[in-house]
């Protein structure tokens, strides 16, 4: 009997030893995201780097922690943190935004074996779906108006040193427009090695998809304009001014753009508010239907 209970007793010990070697595995989601970052970054993936960043601000906001163990996102949390974004306004898709890219955040921590699965689906009591809305698109009479607007403050006023925002605000949406709905991104990065033959050469920067465009009148005479505030850059706007921090230049000109095309939209009396995704809806709706010229 005694022999019984030694060996058992040694089985059990040899047991909870195991165990105690055979560590869970967990990391911070903060670490996490830092990590996936800058595998983004390197894949010129900034946008989704961008992204990982901002959900993952987000969250931690909510909870008030610096920091969360992924041991610690649970479907609970995660419900909650959803009943908060919609308590603050934030409109479906923008919810399924954040949770998606969230749920890619999980995934691809668990793909790299960082931390240990929950071992069930944390997200599906939250919203990752998307919810169709009107496109939003300006008129033909209001690139008309914009056009005729930017024609008329041409004549009137003698070139500056520093151009007037709500000017530049016009000619970046008439570019994007005319650039066949290029976004503004990509705009603020176009570089004039880009241009060969009259053709403009790009990259998406989201998709890493490449383009070409032709050199239009109406594109000519728009790059004519910034000509002269762009000497001795390599870049074709005043969006990015020096290598250092390009993304944060990109983001406050993005930011700055919508702000003055709300201006110009009241200036202007237009039919619908503009910003910097209008002009690539408008593209799809009624450019490839009609003619404008920018004189």
């Amino acid at each position: 009997m005694k022999k019984f209970e030694s060996k058992s007793m040694t089985n059990s010990n040899l047991m909870r030893e195991r165990k105690k070697k055979k560590k869970t595995r967990d990391i911070r989601l903060y670490d996490l995201t830092e990590l996936l970052k800058k595998e983004m970054k390197s894949q010129l993936r900034e946008r989704t780097a961008r992204a990982y960043h901002s959900v993952t601000v987000s969250l931690l906001t909510f909870t008030g922690k610096e920091d969360l163990l992924m041991s610690e996102l649970t479907i609970s949390l995660l419900v909650r943190y959803e009943q908060s974004l919609l308590s603050r306004g934030r409109c479906l898709n923008t919810i399924s935004f954040y949770m998606r890219n969230l749920h890619s955040i999980y995934n691809k921590g668990v793909e790299r074996r960082l931390f240990t699965s929950h071992g069930e689906d944390l997200f599906r009591m939250v919203y990752t779906g998307v919810t169709h809305t009107r496109k939003r698109a300006a008129r033909q009479d209001d690139i008309c108006k914009i056009t005729q607007w930017l024609e008329k403050e041409k004549r009137k006023n003698t070139p500056a040193a520093d151009p007037n925002p709500l000017h530049l605000a016009g000619y970046y949406f008439l570019f994007c427009f005319y650039a066949r709905s290029m976004s503004y991104v990509d705009m603020a990065y176009l570089k004039k090695t880009g241009i060969r033959n009259g053709v403009i050469h790009y990259r998406r920067r989201k998709t890493g998809q490449y383009l070409e465009i032709s050199l239009t009148r109406e594109l000519k005479s728009i790059l004519s304009f910034f000509s002269p505030f762009v000497k001795g850059s390599p870049y074709l706007f005043p969006v990015i001014r020096s290598k250092e921090k390009e993304r944060v230049q990109y983001e406050n000109g993005l930011r700055l753009q919508n702000h003055y095309l709300k201006k110009l939209t009241h200036t202007l009396g237009l039919s619908a508010p503009l910003s910097t995704h209008v002009a690539r809806h408008t593209w799809a709706t009624i450019a490839k239907k009609s003619t404008f010229r920018l004189r």
